[in-house]
């Protein structure tokens, strides 16, 4: 209201009696006889008119306060939900080099040359190595993060050794960067605010915004005629709208309920509001709710609405932490939010802060020594945050999740806070992984994007998927859905069966070698099966693996059959075993109970998700327990309540002896097997995993893990069409270029060996234990007493 306030023009008073026209001058007694009988006629008609004028009054007057009472008095904003990633944990042993370094500057953390001493700030050290940082206040489910100053103290190769405080120079031992604002789960409303009590703010930026919106603010009631001549006179003076008369309170009335229109009657209705308002409330809530409400820029597409929205938003604080420069930007910006928008209008912006401090100068707010140190502050504006990350695939996922438990109106106005499991630089290394890796795939085989065959039909794009957990926990940590989310929406992950082709065998063979074996045939890994054409009767059919190729290799140890993903000699394992005893496996592990119990299945002739596959082989990288899979960790109310939580739930499937003999097994498809190119391409860690390749060669899967990190990569095209790639040349380099990333700056481990399983050094090809002539020798485990005593016989005597 006050001269720096804005408000609508009024159009200029019609000062005219009814009836005047300027065209003709009636006669003087006739004007006189018709005044006298309108002075009756009012006498008559005035005390009706008084009458109905008060009534429409009063009417007007119950109307504005139900609606006050309906849409004022209580919640007054819908909250909507927000939807965040994981956290990431600073420990001994994290690498903090300059890929650590883009994390924090992609978090909006920014680098100063001294000691950090806002939230958000750090510095690297070179002598000792070091990095410091002023980690961000933050309410996690469990505990407050108040903002800690941390020092990273680094060995020569920046992986961390302890935490300390930068304060005192305590150990720290529960340090993290904060998560990271995946999505908003708006309703109609696209705001953003998070409601603050008036005590919460800060008595500068109060005063600040009073004396630039509302200098009478606790003098009027609700319409301050003083304010209002006094901007009309201004703005006649300057021949335009240079001033507003909108009290604070009117200011609140419009933006909650009204409309942007000029018009008189919005600008009446806005001053009747108000006076009904400041009956109704006292001036500390119309302040309050002032201060929530006001709006104050765009995220994108998404209104900032309140002063502790926007304080974050602009410059990464809560309200309490600002500057008197910072208040005063804030304070300026509601005149026009976009125009003085510090991201947008920099100069615009500082002079504009100028203009408020130099307002509370002469209001005597401040002096003139604080007049000056304001004045030489930078704005202090945090680069505006990026654009909300992709992992929509992730992020739908946790829509549909929620919505089984919550109804679209909850989610949409309770505010809740969502904490998912979504690691958003897995994700980012996920999503970089399948792009790059089909743009390399149609680069090299010409025949992906080709015409469909015999068919007139345009062959459909390649597609990709890959999950990513973590097995002890299942949580999810990335996902890809396709190679493009905005082209489709359909999850590939969750919602494409396909056929896993030798993905499956490891199922065949931990039948087989398990502690809780079935078969007739006493089977271990130097075990060896014969690997020739042989056909399989059952139900009065007759069944005739084949190898790929149409190769085969005689007789094989049960190890390199695996290896070497061989079809025949998988076959004969699973008759040998019994294929219901197959079957039963793959379902306690985690595969559809709709799986059929007949001969194909061996060699993968079923249909499954990426899921599936990632939940059986999570088993094996577990130990043999179970995790169920989730997306969605917490879930905590505005009050910060526990709305549900996702205790690990943890199943033993088989015991940890066999999950490792598995392991074992699947090592060696890696140093020496179908997926022994992941060595080329530069992943070194221990890993072990299976390629899988389907006999159409329509699909392409590769399922690995290390003792971190589990990820299922699949490869093909969405409808029937010939891939004609196996798993090792079309999903392995994906798998490769994502787990590089992933665990870059992690320090490495290696598989824990349980109870009851021994390991040997045996030759491959003999089956013995090696001997000092065996020229490919492989570490194996062994249950306890199955281990071989002969040596290798040769390479031997």
């Amino acid at each position: 209201m006050s001269e720096e306030s804005t408000g609508p023009e009024f159009p200029p008073s019609d000062d005219r009696l009814p009836g005047q026209t300027g065209r003709r001058r009636r006669e003087p007694g006739r004007l006189r006889r018709w005044l006298r009988g309108a002075l009756t006629l009012g006498l008559v008609l005035t005390p009706p008119l008084m009458a109905a004028a008060a009534l429409a009054g009063w009417f007007l007057y119950q109307e504005i306060d139900r609606t006050l009472e309906v849409h004022f008095a209580g919640q007054r904003w819908d909250f909507p939900s927000k939807v965040w990633s994981d956290s990431y944990a600073l420990y001994p042993g994290l690498t903090a080099g300059e890929r650590f370094v883009q994390r924090l500057e992609r978090l909006g953390y920014r680098r100063v040359v001294d000691e950090p001493r806002g939230h958000g700030e750090f510095r690297t050290l070179r002598l000792p190595p070091a990095l410091e940082l002023h980690l961000r206040p933050f309410e996690y489910p469990t505990h407050r993060e108040p903002g800690r100053r941390i020092r990273l103290e680094l060995d020569s190769d920046r992986r961390i050794e302890r935490i300390r405080s930068l304060d005192d120079g305590s150990e720290v031992h529960d340090a993290a960067l904060e998560p990271i604002l995946l999505a908003g789960l708006h309703g109609d409303l696209r705001e953003d605010r998070r409601e603050m009590t008036l005590d919460e703010v800060p008595v500068p930026l109060v005063r600040a915004v009073i004396a630039v919106e509302d200098r009478r603010f606790f003098q009027h009631g609700g319409f301050d005629p003083r304010g209002f001549a006094r901007a009309m006179l201004a703005n006649l003076k300057a021949m335009g709208v240079r001033q507003g008369g909108s009290t604070l309170t009117q200011q609140l009335m419009k933006n909650f309920f009204l409309t942007e229109d000029r018009t008189v009657a919005r600008k009446l209705r806005e001053a009747a509001m108000a006076v009904v308002a400041e009956q109704r409330f006292d001036k500390r809530e119309i302040l309050e709710a002032y201060m929530n409400e006001i709006y104050l820029g765009q995220r994108h597409s998404v209104g900032v609405h309140g002063m502790w929205e926007a304080a974050q938003y602009y410059f990464g604080r809560e309200p309490r932490e600002l500057s008197l420069g910072q208040i005063a930007t804030l304070a300026g910006m509601i005149r026009a939010p976009n125009y003085y928008s510090p991201h947008k209008n920099p100069e615009r912006a500082l002079e504009r802060r100028n203009v408020v401090l130099e307002v509370l100068r002469t209001t005597g707010e401040i002096d003139e020594r604080t007049l000056a140190a304001a004045r030489a502050e930078p704005l202090g504006v945090i680069p505006p945050a990026p654009p909300p990350p992709g992992a929509s695939y992730f992020i739908d996922v946790v829509r549909s999740e929620l919505a089984e438990r919550y109804s679209a109106e909850v989610l949409t106005s309770q505010g809740y806070e969502i904490f998912t499991t979504l690691d958003l630089e897995l994700q980012r290394a996920a999503e970089r992984a399948v792009a790059q890796g089909l743009e390399r795939l149609e680069r090299d085989y010409a025949s992906l994007t080709a015409g469909d065959g015999d068919s007139d039909r345009p062959r459909p794009r390649l597609e990709a998927a890959l999950i990513s957990l973590n097995p002890r926990t299942g949580e999810i940590v990335s996902m890809v859905g396709g190679r493009s989310y905005r082209e489709s929406q359909y999850n590939r992950v969750l919602e494409a069966r396909r056929q896993p082709g030798s993905v499956f065998k490891p199922i065949v063979f931990l039948a087989a070698i398990g502690s809780e074996r079935t078969g007739a045939v006493h089977y271990g890994p130097m075990t060896f099966v014969e690997d020739e054409p042989f056909e399989w009767e059952y139900d009065g059919r007759v069944w005739a693996p084949q190898n790929y190729e149409r190769e085969f290799y005689g007789r094989v140890t049960i190890a390199d059959a695996l290896a070497m993903s061989l079809n025949v000699a998988t076959a004969r394992v699973a008759r040998d075993v019994g294929i219901g005893a197959v079957r039963d496996m793959a379902v306690r592990l985690g595969v559809d109970e709709q799986l059929p119990a007949y001969p194909a299945i061996a060699l993968g002739g079923w249909e499954v998700s990426p899921l599936e596959v990632a939940r059986v082989y999570s088993v094996f990288a577990n130990a043999g327990l179970a995790t169920e899979a989730i997306a969605v960790s917490k879930v905590v109310d505005r009050s910060g309540w526990t709305v549900e939580g996702h205790p690990v739930e943890i199943h033993r499937r088989i015991p940890a002896s066999d999950a490792f003999l598995v392991t074992s097994l699947l090592e060696g498809v890696v140093a020496r097997g179908t997926a022994r190119k992941l060595r080329a391409l530069g992943f070194q860690r221990p890993a072990a995993g299976k390629t899988g390749t389907t006999n159409d060669n329509n699909d392409a899967w590769f399922a690995g893990y290390t003792p971190e990190l589990l990820t299922v990569v699949w490869v093909g095209f969405d409808r029937d069409a010939h891939l004609g790639l196996t798993g090792s040349s079309a999903a392995l380099p994906i798998w490769a270029q994502f787990m590089r990333e992933a665990l870059a700056g992690r320090p490495e481990s290696r598989f824990t060996v349980p109870r009851g399983v021994v390991l040997a050094d045996v030759d491959p090809a003999s089956g013995g234990l090696a001997v000092a002539g065996c020229r490919h020798v492989a570490r194996q485990a062994f249950l306890e007493g199955e281990a071989p005593e002969h040596n290798c016989d040769l390479h031997g005597p």
